[in-house]
């Protein structure tokens, strides 16, 4: 890989991750926000139509996903925590030392921090995901099936937002040093 290519890979990471992180965590606290909004304007609507109408545990369901979607950094370190490491960070990464690897080290560096932001979409995906399978008409394999991907998409993009420490977990484990 020729320099000028590893210096476009590192400025267009750099550049992407830090508006990215900001537009992932935006995008999370307006789905949130439009979430609890709908959510308890359709509640208030179905009690005032329909005599007798108790949605009220779909409805705690759906406030605590959108709370967990306005606050989708801690998410992500409470998921961390839960794998046993410290927490998530949420700055580039410099996982691969540059004295040792040189100019390729700035390139797996970039790839890795690209990888922490999508991650973190990840993340958001899967909350949203969960949240879809408490929407009124679903039967409940469909449910079952958004709960089960969204929870697949949340621990992934945990694993992707820490890909550092999940590759020191695994050179450890596996016993291979570079």
């Amino acid at each position: 890989m020729s320099t000028d290519a590893v210096s476009a890979l590192v400025s267009f990471a750099d550049n992407v991750f830090s508006s990215g992180v900001n537009f992932v965590v935006v995008i999370g606290g307006l789905c949130a926000v439009l979430g609890a909004v709908g959510v308890l304007s359709r509640e208030s609507r179905l009690a005032k139509q329909v005599p007798g109408h108790n949605g009220s545990g779909k409805v705690i369901g759906v406030l605590l996903l959108c709370g967990m979607l306005a606050a989708v950094e801690e998410m992500i370190s409470r998921g961390a925590s839960q794998f046993g490491w410290s927490g998530a960070s949420f700055d580039q990464v410099s996982y691969v030392s540059e004295s040792t690897f040189g100019v390729g080290a700035q390139a797996a560096n970039a790839v890795l921090t690209l990888v922490r932001l999508l991650g973190m979409i990840y993340v958001v995906m899967g909350l949203l995901r969960i949240k879809r399978s408490m929407k009124d008409g679903h039967t409940g394999l469909s449910a079952g099936e958004d709960i089960g991907t969204g929870l697949v998409r949340f621990i992934l993009g945990v694993f992707a937002v820490c890909s550092p420490y999940l590759l020191d977990a695994l050179q450890s484990s596996l016993g291979i040093a570079f």
